[in-house]
């Protein structure tokens, strides 16, 4: 049966992409694969219990044709718990502007959104 969900993000650069989740949100890059032109065509990365993927747009829509268009737009956002809250929110502030400020939800849940270098809204939300 299932075991695990990974998103697969399509992306125009994976290196910019990788630039991003290590730099401001602290992920490791784990693997990586160039494309014949040097660049990366794919990269796994991982922080704690994440793990996302990047792959290129070319390289993605080659695999799943369904995906062909002009440009990426992302379509989905990614959510995450995280359990220090406070300090993660203060160092994603330290070095980039939130796009939507700390708040709590109608809910009772602290959190705040932000987003990556390609478009996607990432919400960082308080752990229970």
């Amino acid at each position: 049966m299932f075991q695990s969900i990974t998103a697969n993000l399509m992306v125009e650069s994976v290196e910019e992409s990788l630039g991003f989740y290590k730099d401001i949100l602290g992920f490791m890059e784990v693997d990586s694969v160039p494309g014949n032109d040097g660049s990366l065509q794919f990269a796994i990365v991982i922080k704690d219990s994440c793990q996302l993927m990047f792959q290129k747009r070319e390289s993605l829509v080659a695999e799943y044709p369904i995906l062909a268009a002009k440009v990426t737009k992302p379509s989905i956002s990614l959510f995450v718990m995280v359990s220090d809250f406070d300090a993660c929110y203060q160092a994603v502030k330290s070095k980039r502007e939130p796009l939507t400020d700390l708040h709590t939800t109608f809910y009772g849940t602290k959190e705040f959104a932000l987003a990556d270098n390609s478009g996607y809204v990432i919400t960082i939300a308080e752990a229970h």
